[in-house]
């Protein structure tokens, strides 16, 4: 274990806290010119903040980050089909693991009062995280310009976002944004990155980026496609 990565984490975490708790006090004191009735929970909320922030990210670069580059390296090696099939898995079972995606989930339930349930929202996400990274995997065996997916991605979004339901369309753009969390990216991006530098070199890492965009849209195609499925059953 490098001594130096604890300190490290730590100066980033104290980097990245530091302007949203300057801009919190600017707003309290500067603009709405009072201190906070509940001024120590807010202070013991930032500290806990603090700390979970950094054990995460510590975590991270000391598990889930190396863990993904050699599961990339080694999967390299594999059959085509099978590296296919196991990407497909992986990014389905790391949404799982997701917890902005399960707090969606919950709040989609309660806000549509169970009609649209956990256990259909999250197996959605899912797949569309599986799908995405076996786009991605396409890609890089045949080395497709990432334009070449996000364009016509895109192009269909934009279809099923016109043929969806009003109501399905805002969870979906949720659904993408919640599915690049902190675990897909410090898992999912280092298992991509580094198929692509085994396949192709070492100056190819490229065309493993782009992959959180891929794993952006496809939550919402998926989303968007579930939403329109449900409104042909209610008519019906």
């Amino acid at each position: 274990m490098d001594f130096n990565l604890p300190f490290e984490v730590f100066i980033e975490v104290i980097e990245a806290i530091i302007p949203v708790i300057v801009l919190f006090i600017f707003f309290q004191i500067i603009v709405l010119k009072k201190i906070p009735p509940n001024f120590r929970r807010m202070i013991v909320g930032i500290l806990m903040t603090t700390a979970g922030f950094f054990l995460f990210i510590l975590g991270a670069r000391m598990s889930l980050i190396p863990m993904g580059e050699k599961i990339g390296i080694f999967l390299s090696g594999a059959n085509s089909l099978l590296v296919l099939f196991l990407v497909f898995v992986i990014g389905i079972i790391v949404i799982f693991a997701e917890p902005a995606v399960n707090i969606l989930a919950y709040e989609i339930e309660k806000v549509s009062a169970g009609f649209l349930k956990r256990k259909y929202i999250i197996p959605v996400i899912a797949l569309g995280v599986g799908f995405a990274l076996v786009l991605i995997i396409l890609r890089i065996y045949f080395e497709i310009p990432i334009a070449y997916i996000l364009i016509p991605g895109y192009v269909i979004l934009l279809f099923l976002t016109y043929k969806a339901p009003k109501d399905i369309i805002s969870i979906a753009f949720d659904s993408g944004a919640v599915a690049t969390g902190p675990v897909v990216v410090t898992f999912a991006l280092p298992i991509i990155t580094s198929i692509a530098i085994t396949i192709l070199g070492g100056e190819s890492g490229v065309y493993g980026l782009g992959t959180i965009g891929v794993i952006a849209m496809c939550p919402i195609i998926l989303m968007l496609l579930f939403g329109i499925i449900i409104k042909r059953r209610i008519k019906k």
